[in-house]
């Protein structure tokens, strides 16, 4: 964000996940990392919280981005209890906005730390839409019509509970990233960071544009988290049946 020429030092350690979204993650268990580029292919290495930090933010900029942090905690830790239990009607309210902001804030922290890589090939960290970057960070007027937080589940599929965020790269034929894929706690979305073009991105052709309601259903009650979204549309709900427990380990 030097680019503002507002910084103000020192450099401040910033966590590559937000360190409340990790600790939600672990409960009580360990963290584990895998799919990194100083990583070898398909080594997943068990990290604590403090080793996941880059100096990409001056203490200024951290602290006015923390509410994303909070948004995000609040989010990761509703939906996971939602997924894991029933203990009877649950209902929880986040911004839409902020949660997207803070996807992008997460992926910009990754990039800029040259954590990015599509397969063994670092990526350089560049967005197709730096330019923009910061004005979409600082507020949600600036994001580009049909840029944002798409659901990609059909009705029917099928998704494994598990406590893991995973974020991949989509890129252009510049490697200048577009768009990232997620998965969330078992869900799949893809965060576009430009205008939808269906002719480049056909997969999103149906998908959730950001829906306003996760639902989790149960034999004997419903939990839902409400996303608030000011952008004037209609948003639809995103639903979720309980099949069976989830297979430990």
């Amino acid at each position: 964000m030097r680019e503002l020429a507002s910084c103000v030092a020192p450099i401040s350690g910033e966590h590559l996940i937000s360190e409340s979204v990790i600790r939600v993650l672990m409960a009580d268990g360990d963290f584990s990392i895998s799919g990194l580029p100083w990583l070898e292919p398909g080594e997943e290495r068990i990290s604590a919280p403090r080793d996941l930090r880059a100096n990409c933010l001056c203490t200024k900029h951290n602290s006015a981005l923390h509410p994303l942090d909070d948004a995000a905690r609040y989010f990761f830790k509703s939906l996971k209890s939602y997924l894991e239990s029933d203990t009877g009607p649950r209902h929880a309210l986040v911004s839409g906005h902020d949660l997207e902001r803070w996807l992008l804030k997460t992926a910009k922290a990754a990039a800029v730390s040259k954590n990015l890589a599509r397969g063994r090939e670092r990526l350089s960290g560049a967005f197709a839409r730096d330019t923009a970057i910061l004005a979409m960070l600082d507020s949600p007027r600036d994001w580009p019509a049909g840029a944002g937080l798409y659901c990609v589940m059909n009705t029917g599929d099928l998704a494994v509970n598990h406590p893991r965020f995973q974020l991949q790269p989509l890129t252009n034929s510049q490697d200048e990233i577009e768009a990232m894929a997620l998965n969330i706690l078992g869900l799949q979305f893809v965060l576009l960071l430009e205008p939808l073009d269906l002719a480049k991105y056909p997969f999103l052709r149906g998908a959730k544009y950001r829906p306003g309601r996760i639902d989790i259903s149960y034999p004997s009650s419903t939990n839902w988290i409400s996303i608030s979204w000011e952008d004037g549309n209609a948003h639809e709900c995103l639903s979720i049946k309980f099949v069976q427990p989830a297979p430990q380990g």
